[in-house]
């Protein structure tokens, strides 16, 4: 296949150089944009995930009776515990290294 790569490159045949038959079973990699969008989308996702943790979160530990000092504690738990099941640990985790002070 290598060969006749090529040759039909050595005679400017650049547009076939493999024939169809070979390119038939062939799967067309990702686009780039396709790739970085779907990641855009999830990374919204995961914002969104955690965001709404947050907002459940304090809404609801003053009903339980938590203590003031340890609510915000509990809401961030949240926040990043519904990322990280939403968004995976490995996407989370290269997120949590732009939060300054590390």
């Amino acid at each position: 296949m290598l060969a006749m790569v090529a040759e039909r490159s050595a005679e400017g045949r650049i547009g076939a150089l493999l024939p169809e038959a070979a390119l038939s079973e062939a799967t067309p990699p990702a686009s780039a944009a396709r790739t970085a969008l779907r990641e855009s989308v999830h990374v919204a996702v995961v914002i969104i995930a955690a965001m709404t943790a947050a907002v459940g979160a304090s809404s609801v530990l003053p009903a339980l009776g938590v203590n003031d000092n340890l609510r915000p504690w509990l809401i961030v738990g949240c926040s990043v515990l519904a990322a990280i099941l939403v968004g995976g640990w490995h996407r989370v985790g290269r997120h949590l290294e732009l939060v300054p002070g590390k």
